[in-house]
């Protein structure tokens, strides 16, 4: 951590840290402790244009999603593509096709990465529900986080609590003095901060916007760092849990993680130079083309997939193909990766009549096999996958 750097931070302050790492011995450091949010900012007319750009945003995303037959046509890609790039910003490399099988009924021999990944698209879906009915709060998170780590092997000793232990952000394995950033050691301090962090957004500034407040809110939690493990995936969550709440989004169709994930070391150091400089400016024009950029994205991506529904459509027609192959085709979107036993059991099917409409769509090219296996066999609407991947 840069200690000369941030020591002159006007909106938090460094103290002193002591310990023993397994690895490097005993240490003594510094932590950054934020003070609480301020209920105005000065935002720079570059700033404010930013923050109009990213509310009219959102608000295009939300038509395009009133407009859908079924919202969840779009939430659910937008879902799966926010699961593997939040999990890759924290080191967790998944792949599309193997989360879309995790999802089947009896999907089997996960490995470690897809069942991390896969836990995130559960606890969002559980979150997006709560959150109508429930206030943001620590305990909530503290609930998320369990959640997350429910069916990790290697899971934090203070899972589903906040952490009884002082970290660091930077290189793994890597002794605290070459830690990019060091959050506030675990004691009244952090959780006298959380408090203060859960009164702010229970009760948000009305004098600044949502995507400001979702910005500041952002920075805040990630500098306190509440949790042993997950805090990257849970704050980016929270952005969206924020969203929601203040009902400037009904549906939870934005992604932010893959823009961040491409601007990953930008996005690293605006974080960090929020607390060396106290300049909320460079951070919540970064935060507001992120929201803007993704919303645009996922709207293109919208169209894409109704194109596609469209074109099969035709296909389907052509061949006179009626009944249950065309309530199947447009949630392929929703559940690009299918077997023959889900199809059955999803439509209320035979295995042939199954099989045979999973063959109809293999011969006309919108699904295809992608296990090259003569048994439990597994097919996908490549396409679809594709464009997810695009979002």
């Amino acid at each position: 951590m840069d200690v000369e750097r941030i020591a002159s931070s006007p909106i938090g302050e460094l103290v002193p840290v002591q310990g023993t790492d397994a690895r490097h011995g005993q240490f003594a450091y510094f932590a950054y402790l934020p003070h609480p949010l301020p209920s105005d900012v000065v935002l720079e007319s570059r700033t404010w244009t930013g923050v109009a750009k990213a509310a009219r945003a959102l608000g295009k995303l939300d038509q395009v999603c009133a407009q859908l037959p079924d919202p969840k046509l779009l939430i659910r890609p937008t879902l799966f593509k926010e699961a593997l790039d939040t999990s890759a910003l924290e080191g967790t490399i998944g792949m599309l096709k193997d989360l879309l099988e995790a999802q089947l009924p009896n999907a089997q021999f996960l490995s470690p990465e897809t069942k991390e990944i896969n836990a995130y698209v559960r606890v969002a879906m559980g979150a997006f529900e709560m959150i109508r009915q429930r206030q943001l709060s620590i305990g909530l998170l503290c609930e998320l986080q369990n959640e997350l780590f429910k069916d990790v092997e290697d899971k934090p000793d203070d899972v589903g609590r906040l952490r009884q232990g002082l970290v660091w952000v930077g290189p793994r394995h890597r002794p605290i003095q070459e830690a990019r950033f060091v959050p506030p050691p675990a004691d009244d301090r952090l959780r006298s901060g959380l408090d203060s962090w859960q009164e702010w957004v229970q009760s948000p500034p009305e004098i600044l916007p949502v995507v400001v407040q979702a910005a500041m809110a952002h920075y805040q939690f990630e500098a306190l760092h509440p949790f042993g493990d997950g805090n990257g995936r849970i704050g980016r969550l929270i952005v969206v849990l924020q969203l929601l709440s203040s009902e400037t989004l009904k549906h939870p169709a934005i992604s932010l993680s893959p823009w961040f994930l491409r601007h990953r070391t930008e996005y690293q150091e605006h974080l960090l130079a929020v607390s060396c400089s106290g300049d909320w400016n460079p951070w919540i024009n970064f935060f507001c083309d992120a929201i803007a950029d993704q919303c645009s994205s996922v709207i293109a991506g919208a169209e894409r997939l109704l194109t596609w529904v469209h074109e099969s459509r035709q296909v389907l027609d052509q061949r006179r193909w009626t009944g249950k192959i065309q309530e199947f085709l447009p949630q392929l979107i929703e559940w690009p990766v299918t077997t023959i036993a889900d199809t059955a059991s999803r439509y209320g099917l035979t295995v042939m009549g199954a099989t045979r409409m999973i063959q109809h769509l293999t011969d006309v090219g919108i699904l295809h096999e992608l296990t090259g296996k003569p048994y439990g066999r597994v097919f996908g609407a490549v396409d679809v996958m594709n464009i997810v991947e695009g979002i």
